[in-house]
C-alpha cells in the first residue's frame, strides 16, 4: 500500500506496509522442500513460473536478504497457517530472522493446524486473522503521515 499521490508535493511511489498470507519467501528452498517430500504440483508450478533454479534462487526474498542486496522493508505482517503443506514451518520464522537482523519490523501471525491460504476460506481463523490485518493497517496508518490533495 502506498500513502501518497501523484498530486501530492513530494510524491514518492514507496510500499508504506505489506501483508502477506501464506507467502513464498524462499522459492528455492521451496522447490528443495517440494522435491524431497515428492510434490509433483508443487515442483511443477515453481518450475512453470521460474524456469530454472538459478532464476528461484534470484528472485528469493530469503535470499535478497541473506546477500545483503538494497531492498525496501517495509512494515510486514505475515499471516500463516501451521499445517501449510507448501512449506515447513522453519521458512517463515527464518524469513523473520532475516528480516529483522537486516532491520525490518515484522510480524509473524501463526494460527495453529490451520491450512495454506485458510484466511481464503469462511472460518472463525479467518474472522481472527481479518482482525489483526485491520489492526496493523490501523497501526500503519496512524504510525505514517497520509498526504492529501491541497484543495
Amino acid at each position: 500500500t502506498t500513502l501518497s499521490s501523484p498530486d501530492v508535493d513530494d510524491h514518492d511511489e514507496k510500499v508504506a506496509y505489506t501483508i502477506a498470507g501464506s507467502p513464498l519467501r524462499d522459492s528455492y528452498a521451496r522447490y528443495q522442500y517440494a522435491q524431497g517430500i515428492e510434490n509433483n504440483n508443487l515442483m511443477a508450478s515453481t518450475e512453470n513460473y521460474f524456469l530454472n533454479e538459478d532464476a528461484m534462487q534470484e528472485g528469493s526474498p530469503q535470499g535478497i536478504l541473506e546477500r545483503g542486496e538494497d531492498a525496501a522493508l517495509p512494515p510486514l505482517l505475515i499471516i500463516q497457517g501451521t499445517a501449510d503443506m507448501n512449506i515447513p514451518m522453519s521458512m517463515p520464522h527464518a524469513f523473520v530472522e532475516s528480516y529483522r537482523a537486516v532491520g525490518g519490523s515484522v510480524e509473524l501471525e501463526e494460527y495453529p493446524d490451520m491450512p495454506h491460504n485458510f484466511i481464503l476460506r469462511v472460518g472463525k481463523e479467518t474472522d481472527h486473522a481479518l482482525g489483526v490485518v485491520k489492526a496493523f493497517v490501523a497501526q500503519q496508518l496512524t504510525a505514517s503521515t497520509v498526504a492529501t490533495p491541497a484543495d
